[in-house]
């Protein structure tokens, strides 16, 4: 009978670990993951006890907001395309992403361990989130909007100062509305211009010819008398028996009229006269290979090294083709930080987090990021980045009287169809406020498709306040 017992005994002492070991591993391994889990009931029953908080754009326009009819608290959009890529959605069904996800605990009132924080959680009451407010200035997404719809493609523009946001559109977009969003879903996943895609972010295209102001500050930090170096361009170069032509023979040009004239054969030597090893360096410090720090989900840019050890595969990515690929955010940031006397700044979109009340509880504090060159380099380049707007180069549709913009183009070739349009830019070029990047997919030549988007976006964004 003694043996009988003991051996129940160790047997529930057992149960009793294995069942503590689990409820540990639930808590402290996978707890983190569960709790914001679309399928965990405890987010939602929170939902239900707090009013949400709204977001604003930086000058106080409301965008979202969570209103009370009657025992509902409904969550409205109220510039659904213009703003969805960034907000994202709420949904009990479809649970939640964007900006709604990635600030949820403040949204719910719940950072921290405030009086809210148990009034939601143990419903003693009815409470209210907190509040974001963006980086975005509300006029110039609208207007960035307005330009792009027409096509499939992104529009960012930041300032390179501080790496805030000012405007980031992705088209086609979607309407985030429950209701609509509901109702349109498999629609919206099947359909083959992926509106749910935020293309500013998260799609990776060949860059063209905007590639070239990075192998020109590659190329400057590696050869600092390159400046007063010419080169012969006949309209094609020959590299291992393959033949890489340009769109004419642009005859003896320096750094300056190569990137004027976007000068393929130029860009392609300077590629091979810096060399794989060099060339994947330079790469690395303006951040390919990395992940972009974000608020909102950002593709890593990838760095296809293997491609970059022959001749042809350098050459083509020095020029803007092979297997280099690229965001617009990251061309914005690139451009920006080239704009900036070689420093990058990590991006932002959400600028501070008011409590209902009004008072501010949090504030994004501006973030460095990098040093992507020597100023003395990114001058340099930023020069012949004018010479590109100004008379005589392929981006004249985005010069702007009384300004130096300071911008490149870009005609990405494309595999499934016509060439993408690409145009970067920053303005003023001395000391840059803005930085633009503008694609547009088989937009066919960027100084024709994008230049004219981002002249706008450039006029806009100078003009604003606040």
């Amino acid at each position: 009978m003694r043996h009988t017992v003991k051996n129940l005994l160790i047997f529930i002492t057992a149960c009793f670990i294995i069942y503590s070991g689990y409820l540990i591993y639930l808590v402290l391994v996978r707890g983190p993951a569960l709790s914001v889990h679309s399928a965990n009931p405890r987010p939602w029953i929170i939902e239900s006890r707090v009013v949400r908080g709204g977001i604003y754009a930086r000058n106080g326009e409301k965008i979202v907001e969570s209103t009370v009819e009657g025992d509902q608290i409904k969550r409205k959009y109220y510039y659904p395309e213009q703003y969805a890529q960034l907000t994202g959605y709420h949904s009990r069904i479809l649970g939640k992403t964007g900006l709604e996800k990635a600030y949820d605990d403040y949204l719910l009132g719940v950072k921290g361990h405030s009086g809210r924080n148990l009034e939601a959680r143990w419903g003693i009451k009815k409470t209210e989130g907190d509040d974001l407010y963006l980086t975005i200035d509300h006029q110039l997404q609208m207007k960035a909007w307005e330009l792009l719809a027409p096509y499939k493609g992104s529009a960012v523009v930041l300032d390179p100062r501080n790496g805030e946001i000012l405007a980031m559109v992705s088209t086609p977009s979607f309407d985030p509305n429950a209701d609509s969003l509901e109702k349109n879903w498999d629609r919206l996943r099947q359909d083959n211009e992926h509106p749910l895609l935020n293309r500013s972010s998260q799609g990776l295209y060949p860059p063209g010819s905007i590639m070239k102001i990075v192998t020109a500050t590659v190329g400057l930090g590696k050869f600092p008398q390159l400046q007063s170096e010419t080169y012969d361009c006949r309209g094609e170069i020959t590299i291992q028996g393959r033949v890489l032509h340009d769109l004419r023979a642009h005859g003896r040009v320096d750094l300056n009229s190569a990137l004027a004239k976007s000068c393929n054969s130029y860009f392609a030597n300077l590629g091979m006269k810096i060399g794989s090893e060099d060339f994947i360096n330079g790469l690395e410090e303006f951040g390919w290979g990395e992940q972009i720090p974000f608020d909102l989900p950002a593709a890593k840019i990838p760095l296809n090294q293997d491609s970059l050890k022959s001749l042809n595969g350098l050459a083509e990515s020095a020029m803007g083709q092979g297997k280099i690929t690229v965001s617009p955010l990251f061309m914005a940031l690139v451009t920006g930080a080239i704009g900036n006397k070689g420093v990058m700044m990590e991006p932002c979109i959400v600028r501070e987090v008011h409590s209902p009340q009004g008072k501010t509880i949090w504030k994004q504090d501006t973030r460095f990021l990098r040093v992507v060159a020597k100023p003395e380099v990114s001058w340099v380049v930023q020069e012949g980045m004018v010479g590109v707007v100004q008379s005589g180069g392929t981006g004249t549709a985005a010069s702007l009287p009384g300004i130096d913009v300071a911008g490149k183009t870009g005609s990405a070739e494309n595999p499934a169809g016509a060439t993408h349009a690409w145009f970067v830019a920053s303005a003023p070029a001395q000391l840059p406020e803005v930085a633009v990047c503008v694609m547009v997919e088989h937009g066919g030549q960027g100084g024709k498709a994008a230049a004219p988007i981002a002249k706008e976006l450039i006029k806009l964004a100078l003009s604003r306040e606040g």
